[in-house]
């Protein structure tokens, strides 16, 4: 007499299946933690992409609007422009951790207040200000450098604002994929 075959799975059969499952949810978790962290990356890149824009647009629109600046380097204040009735001033203030900077744009009209809006410079930046001289009179610039990962500040005075591109000795020391971290925004006022 044959023995009767029952439907089922054998032992054996059951522990492949739950391995193979405990693999591909491993591989799967970790593929959904990467994902995650290049998510997370990728939107804190473009909000100081968005960041820097608004700033760029903003000095620009004050420059063109009010003509030449006062660079100022007096308790934090950056620039500042005064008309009759209103004052534009940008200001550095330390952020919530220590390597982050905020600038800080407020517009008065008749010493009040009336607009105020901050823009979180990217973590180990530097932003400064200038105003051309000589060949460069009647242009005011906007310098920012944001430092690449695994690499150094540069001294302000290795980078010179009008230069459109960075310098030769910067190059050196700087992965060219990071090139655009020095953004140089030249105005005619």
């Amino acid at each position: 007499m044959r023995p009767i075959k029952r439907p089922g799975f054998t032992l054996i059969e059951l522990i492949t299946v739950i391995a193979v499952m405990a693999v591909v949810l491993g591989v799967s978790v970790l593929m959904f933690g990467q994902l995650f962290d290049f998510q997370r990356n990728h939107n804190e890149y473009s909000e100081g992409v968005r960041v820097t824009h608004r700033l760029i647009a903003d000095f620009r629109h004050d420059v063109r609007s009010y003509g030449k600046p006062e660079i100022v380097s007096e308790e934090g204040t950056l620039l500042r422009w005064t008309t009759e009735s209103e004052m534009v001033e940008y200001t550095l203030q330390p952020g919530a951790f220590p390597e982050q900077q905020n600038v800080h744009r407020t517009v008065r009209k008749d010493g009040a207040q009336i607009f105020h809006e901050t823009y979180r410079l990217p973590d180990d930046s530097t932003l400064s200000f200038a105003e051309g001289a000589g060949d460069d009179a009647g242009l005011v610039v906007l310098s920012l450098w944001i430092t690449p990962p695994g690499t150094k500040m540069p001294k302000p005075e290795e980078l010179n604002p009008f230069d459109r591109t960075m310098p030769q000795a910067l190059q050196q020391q700087v992965d060219p994929k990071y090139a655009g971290n020095w953004r140089t925004i030249i105005v005619r006022y």
